[in-house]
Protein backbone atom coordinates (compact mmCIF):
# COMPACT_ATOMS: atom_id res chain seq x y z
CA UNK A 1 0.00 0.00 0.00
CA UNK A 2 3.06 2.43 0.79
CA UNK A 3 4.62 1.71 -2.50
CA UNK A 4 1.75 1.94 -4.25
CA UNK A 5 0.89 5.57 -2.64
CA UNK A 6 4.22 6.97 -2.90
CA UNK A 7 4.57 5.56 -6.66
CA UNK A 8 0.98 7.16 -7.84
CA UNK A 9 2.45 10.39 -5.73
CA UNK A 10 5.12 10.12 -7.76
CA UNK A 11 3.68 9.97 -10.92
CA UNK A 12 1.01 13.30 -10.34
CA UNK A 13 4.04 15.52 -9.47
CA UNK A 14 5.19 14.18 -12.85
CA UNK A 15 2.11 14.78 -14.51
CA UNK A 16 2.09 17.99 -12.80
CA UNK A 17 5.60 19.07 -14.15
CA UNK A 18 4.50 18.07 -17.71
CA UNK A 19 1.05 20.38 -17.54
CA UNK A 20 3.39 23.40 -16.20
CA UNK A 21 6.09 23.11 -18.66
CA UNK A 22 2.98 22.14 -21.71
CA UNK A 23 1.07 25.78 -20.73
CA UNK A 24 4.05 28.10 -19.63
CA UNK A 25 7.43 27.02 -19.93
CA UNK A 26 7.61 25.58 -23.46
CA UNK A 27 5.06 28.41 -25.07
CA UNK A 28 7.47 31.11 -23.46
CA UNK A 29 10.69 29.24 -24.69
CA UNK A 30 9.07 28.94 -28.31
CA UNK A 31 8.28 32.52 -28.09
CA UNK A 32 11.60 33.52 -27.46
CA UNK A 33 13.19 31.30 -30.36
CA UNK A 34 10.88 32.90 -32.44
CA UNK A 35 11.84 36.41 -31.71
CA UNK A 36 15.82 35.86 -30.85
CA UNK A 37 16.33 38.81 -33.12
CA UNK A 38 13.66 41.17 -30.84
CA UNK A 39 16.11 40.05 -28.04
CA UNK A 40 13.02 38.32 -26.43
CA UNK A 41 13.83 36.02 -23.21
CA UNK A 42 12.26 34.68 -20.47
CA UNK A 43 12.56 35.10 -16.76
CA UNK A 44 11.53 32.94 -14.14
CA UNK A 45 11.36 34.26 -10.85
CA UNK A 46 10.80 32.16 -7.62
CA UNK A 47 10.76 32.20 -3.49
CA UNK A 48 13.57 29.57 -2.19
CA UNK A 49 12.43 26.42 -1.17
CA UNK A 50 11.78 25.43 2.33
CA UNK A 51 14.15 25.98 4.21
CA UNK A 52 15.02 24.75 8.04
CA UNK A 53 15.65 26.73 10.70
CA UNK A 54 18.35 28.91 11.90
CA UNK A 55 20.44 31.96 10.61
CA UNK A 56 21.54 31.07 7.41
CA UNK A 57 20.41 27.63 7.24
CA UNK A 58 19.81 25.64 4.17
CA UNK A 59 16.97 23.65 2.87
CA UNK A 60 15.28 20.75 4.61
CA UNK A 61 14.32 17.55 3.04
CA UNK A 62 10.97 18.75 1.40
CA UNK A 63 13.02 21.88 0.08
CA UNK A 64 15.62 19.79 -1.50
CA UNK A 65 12.75 17.54 -2.90
CA UNK A 66 11.25 21.04 -4.52
CA UNK A 67 14.90 22.35 -5.62
CA UNK A 68 14.91 19.16 -7.55
CA UNK A 69 11.72 19.20 -8.82
CA UNK A 70 12.44 22.93 -10.21
CA UNK A 71 15.40 21.53 -11.92
CA UNK A 72 13.61 18.83 -13.40
CA UNK A 73 11.42 21.39 -14.93
CA UNK A 74 13.52 24.29 -16.25
CA UNK A 75 16.46 21.87 -17.50
CA UNK A 76 15.25 22.08 -21.11
CA UNK A 77 13.93 25.87 -20.44
CA UNK A 78 17.15 27.50 -22.15
CA UNK A 79 18.46 28.96 -19.11
CA UNK A 80 21.33 30.94 -19.58
CA UNK A 81 21.88 32.82 -16.86
CA UNK A 82 20.85 31.99 -12.72
CA UNK A 83 20.49 34.43 -9.81
CA UNK A 84 20.52 34.03 -6.10
CA UNK A 85 21.43 36.00 -3.20
CA UNK A 86 23.92 35.89 -0.66
CA UNK A 87 21.84 33.60 1.10
CA UNK A 88 22.77 29.64 1.40
CA UNK A 89 18.64 28.63 0.84
CA UNK A 90 18.80 30.60 -2.41
CA UNK A 91 21.71 29.02 -3.57
CA UNK A 92 20.51 25.63 -2.54
CA UNK A 93 17.65 26.08 -4.43
CA UNK A 94 19.21 26.44 -7.66
CA UNK A 95 22.22 24.17 -7.19
CA UNK A 96 20.23 21.28 -8.78
CA UNK A 97 19.51 23.35 -11.80
CA UNK A 98 23.10 24.58 -12.01
CA UNK A 99 24.55 21.90 -12.04
CA UNK A 100 22.44 20.07 -14.78
CA UNK A 101 23.09 22.97 -16.94
CA UNK A 102 26.95 23.90 -15.98
CA UNK A 103 26.08 27.53 -15.27
CA UNK A 104 27.59 29.18 -12.40
CA UNK A 105 24.49 31.49 -10.16
CA UNK A 106 25.63 34.75 -9.80
CA UNK A 107 25.67 35.90 -6.18
CA UNK A 108 23.68 39.48 -5.91
CA UNK A 109 23.25 40.68 -2.18
CA UNK A 110 19.13 40.30 -1.13
CA UNK A 111 19.61 44.24 0.25
CA UNK A 112 21.08 45.22 -3.13
CA UNK A 113 17.54 44.71 -5.60
CA UNK A 114 18.45 47.42 -7.67
CA UNK A 115 21.76 45.57 -8.94
CA UNK A 116 19.61 42.28 -10.07
CA UNK A 117 17.36 44.45 -11.74
CA UNK A 118 19.99 46.03 -13.76
CA UNK A 119 21.47 42.61 -14.77
CA UNK A 120 17.89 40.95 -15.58
CA UNK A 121 16.98 44.37 -18.03
CA UNK A 122 20.21 44.09 -20.07
CA UNK A 123 20.90 40.07 -19.46
CA UNK A 124 20.96 39.77 -23.16
CA UNK A 125 20.24 35.96 -24.74
CA UNK A 126 19.34 33.15 -23.25
CA UNK A 127 16.43 32.89 -20.62
CA UNK A 128 17.08 33.30 -16.73
CA UNK A 129 15.82 31.85 -13.21
CA UNK A 130 16.28 33.87 -10.30
CA UNK A 131 15.50 32.37 -6.89
CA UNK A 132 14.47 35.05 -4.44
CA UNK A 133 12.84 35.45 -1.34
CA UNK A 134 9.63 36.67 -0.31
CA UNK A 135 10.25 40.41 0.54
CA UNK A 136 12.19 40.84 -2.51
CA UNK A 137 10.47 39.36 -5.22
CA UNK A 138 7.37 41.58 -4.93
CA UNK A 139 9.63 44.78 -5.28
CA UNK A 140 11.62 43.10 -8.61
CA UNK A 141 8.58 42.61 -10.14
CA UNK A 142 7.17 46.31 -9.62
CA UNK A 143 10.16 47.69 -10.64
CA UNK A 144 10.19 45.81 -13.74
CA UNK A 145 6.66 46.87 -14.07
CA UNK A 146 5.26 43.68 -13.76
CA UNK A 147 2.70 44.93 -12.02
CA UNK A 148 1.63 44.51 -7.84
CA UNK A 149 1.75 40.50 -6.73
CA UNK A 150 -0.48 39.78 -3.62
CA UNK A 151 1.83 39.27 -0.79
CA UNK A 152 4.13 35.51 -0.14
CA UNK A 153 3.23 33.76 2.47
CA UNK A 154 5.74 32.90 5.09
CA UNK A 155 4.86 29.28 4.56
CA UNK A 156 4.51 29.67 0.44
CA UNK A 157 7.02 28.50 -1.55
CA UNK A 158 5.43 27.15 -4.71
CA UNK A 159 4.66 30.54 -6.35
CA UNK A 160 6.48 31.05 -9.41
CA UNK A 161 6.29 34.07 -11.95
CA UNK A 162 7.02 33.89 -15.56
CA UNK A 163 8.36 37.04 -17.36
CA UNK A 164 8.47 37.63 -20.85
CA UNK A 165 10.99 40.95 -21.42
CA UNK A 166 11.08 42.14 -25.27
CA UNK A 167 13.91 44.99 -25.31
CA UNK A 168 14.50 45.93 -22.12
CA UNK A 169 10.56 45.89 -21.30
CA UNK A 170 8.30 43.52 -19.68
CA UNK A 171 5.64 42.75 -22.13
CA UNK A 172 3.53 39.91 -19.76
CA UNK A 173 3.88 38.08 -16.75
CA UNK A 174 2.20 35.14 -15.68
CA UNK A 175 1.88 33.31 -12.60
CA UNK A 176 2.06 29.19 -11.58
CA UNK A 177 2.12 27.06 -8.79
CA UNK A 178 4.83 24.63 -9.35
CA UNK A 179 6.29 21.42 -8.00
CA UNK A 180 3.08 21.47 -5.69
CA UNK A 181 3.24 17.65 -4.54
CA UNK A 182 6.85 18.10 -3.78
CA UNK A 183 5.76 19.10 0.03
CA UNK A 184 2.51 18.22 0.70
CA UNK A 185 0.73 20.38 3.51
CA UNK A 186 0.20 18.31 6.76
CA UNK A 187 -3.29 17.71 7.22
CA UNK A 188 -4.47 18.21 11.03
CA UNK A 189 -5.11 15.46 12.97
CA UNK A 190 -8.57 14.00 13.19
CA UNK A 191 -10.26 14.89 16.71
CA UNK A 192 -11.99 11.64 17.85
CA UNK A 193 -14.98 12.84 19.68
CA UNK A 194 -15.99 10.74 22.75
CA UNK A 195 -19.68 9.73 23.41
CA UNK A 196 -21.01 10.89 26.71
CA UNK A 197 -20.94 8.09 28.70
CA UNK A 198 -23.98 6.46 30.14
CA UNK A 199 -24.26 5.67 33.73
CA UNK A 200 -25.55 2.79 34.29
CA UNK A 201 -28.14 1.74 36.56
CA UNK A 202 -26.69 -0.08 40.03
CA UNK A 203 -27.91 -3.29 40.14
CA UNK A 204 -27.13 -5.16 43.78
CA UNK A 205 -25.78 -9.01 43.02
CA UNK A 206 -26.36 -11.36 45.87
CA UNK A 207 -23.54 -12.45 47.26
CA UNK A 208 -22.71 -16.46 47.34
CA UNK A 209 -21.90 -17.31 51.08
Amino acid sequence: MVQTFQQDRTEAIQQQMKNLFTRIVFPAVLLCQMATAQNVHTIFLVRHAEQASGADAGLTAAGKKRAECLAGMLKDAGIKHIFVTDAKRTQETAAPLAGDVKLTPSVIPAKDPNTLIRDLTYSGAGNVLVVGHSNTLPFVLARMKAGTIPPIGETEYDRMFVLTVMEGATATMATVHYCEGAAPSAKPAKTKRHAPKKTAAKKHVAHKS
